[in-house]
C-alpha cells in the first residue's frame, strides 16, 4: 500500500494528480478482498487497469486507487458454442482517403467463423497484448483483430473496444462481477449493454473479475500475421495518449454533412483545421488528429482545454456535438 502515488506513473496519457492510497492487485481474490475491505471502512474504491483508455484529475482521486495486474488464463473447451453476441454493435469505422489517417484494413480482414470455437476464461486484469500472444502459443485465434490496442481485457469489456469493424462484444461470453454489495455474481455477455465504446459498467459501479470470451481454433500464422500487419498501419495512433478523445460521428451525421468518412480525426484536421493546435503540454496529434498527446509536463487542464476548443469548433462551425470516448477520474479544477 502507497500513500500520494502519482497516478501519471500509472496512465499511458502520463497525466494525472495523486490517489491517497495506492494498491496493486496480482490476482482476482485479492482484488476482492482489497475493494471489501476498503469498503468496510467507507473508503472510496477506484479500479484501474493498464489506464489507457482514461484522464486523471490534476486533484488526484480520493480514497483508494487499484491497479488490478490479475493474471489467469484458461483454456476451457472446443467445439461449437452458442448464446454469444456477434457482430450486433457498429464501430462506427468508415476509412478515409484524405489527411493523415489514412488506415485501412479491408485487405487484411477475412472469416473465421468455420473454425472451431475455444472458450476461454482470463482474468479481467490480463494485458490484451499478453492474451493475444498467449493464446496465439497455445493455438487459440480471434484477438488478432485488436493487435497494438493497450489496456487489460477488463477494460475492454468495459468499453467494448473495437479493432476498425470488429468490436469486444462479438466474443463475450460472460463475465463475474464484484457487485456495489460485495457480491459475487456471473452475467451473460447478453446482458452487459455492449454498445458503441459503451457498457453497463459505465454507470453500474460493478467491478470486472473474470471474463469468458468464445474464440477460434484457427489458424494461428494467419491471425500472427495479420496482428503484425494490423499493428503497423495502426501506429498512425500515439501511444502518449489515452487513446480516440471522441466517438467517431454517426453514419447518418456523416451522410448530412457530405463527409467521405465518420472519423473525428478527418473532420478535426480538414474540417476545423486544427493541426498543430496545443495549450501547455497538451496537443493535437500530427500523426491522428482524434487523439490529444502529451509533449511533455501537461496536465489534465491542458488536455481538457484542447478538447474543449475541438467541442466548440465543432459545434459552431459544422453543427455537431462531438462525444467523449476517454472517462475522466478523480478531481478536476
Amino acid at each position: 500500500m502507497r500513500r500520494n502515488e502519482p497516478l501519471s506513473a500509472h496512465t499511458t496519457l502520463g497525466i494525472g494528480g495523486k490517489a491517497d492510497l495506492f494498491y496493486i492487485t496480482e490476482s482476482s481474490g485479492d482484488l476482492v478482498k482489497a475493494v471489501r475491505l476498503a469498503r468496510s471502512f467507507q473508503v472510496p474504491v477506484t479500479v484501474i487497469g493498464g489506464g489507457s483508455n482514461i484522464l486523471v484529475g490534476d486533484g488526484g482521486v480520493r480514497g483508494l486507487v487499484i491497479k488490478n495486474r490479475s493474471k489467469k488464463i484458461t483454456i476451457h473447451k472446443e467445439g461449437k458454442i452458442h448464446a454469444i453476441l456477434r457482430g450486433v454493435v457498429s464501430a462506427r469505422w468508415m476509412r478515409s482517403t484524405r489527411g493523415t489517417n489514412r488506415s485501412d484494413f479491408t485487405d487484411i480482414n477475412y472469416d473465421e467463423s468455420d473454425k472451431p470455437d475455444v472458450e476461454v476464461v482470463l482474468d479481467s486484469g490480463v494485458n490484451l497484448q499478453v492474451a493475444m500472444a498467449q493464446l496465439f502459443d497455445q493455438g487459440v485465434t480471434g484477438l488478432q483483430w485488436y493487435s497494438r490496442i493497450p489496456g487489460t481485457i477488463g477494460g475492454a469489456v468495459y468499453n467494448n473496444i473495437h479493432g476498425e469493424t470488429h468490436t469486444f462484444a462479438e466474443i463475450v461470453k460472460k463475465v463475474v462481477i464484484l457487485d456495489k454489495h460485495g457480491g459475487i455474481k456471473t452475467v451473460a455477455g447478453k446482458n452487459l449493454k455492449l454498445g458503441y465504446d459503451y457498457s453497463r459498467f459505465h454507470e453500474s459501479g460493478e467491478i470486472i473479475l473474470e471474463v469468458t470470451l468464445v474464440l477460434k481454433a484457427g489458424d494461428v500464422e494467419r491471425a500472427r500475421k495479420t496482428a503484425d500487419e494490423w499493428k503497423k498501419r495502426k501506429t498512425t495512433q500515439p501511444m502518449n495518449s489515452a487513446g480516440c478523445v471522441f466517438k467517431n460521428i454517426s453514419e447518418e451525421d456523416r451522410a448530412i454533412l457530405g463527409y467521405p468518412t465518420t472519423s473525428v480525426g478527418y473532420i478535426v484536421e480538414n474540417i476545423l483545421n486544427m493541426s498543430g493546435f496545443k495549450v501547455g503540454g497538451a496537443a493535437i496529434a500530427k500523426e491522428h488528429h482524434n487523439f490529444i498527446v502529451n509533449k511533455g509536463g501537461a496536465t489534465a487542464k491542458d488536455f481538457l482545454a484542447v478538447r474543449d476548443e475541438i467541442v466548440k469548433r465543432a459545434r459552431e462551425g459544422v453543427g455537431i456535438e462531438l462525444e467523449d470516448e476517454i472517462i475522466r477520474i478523480g478531481e478536476f479544477d
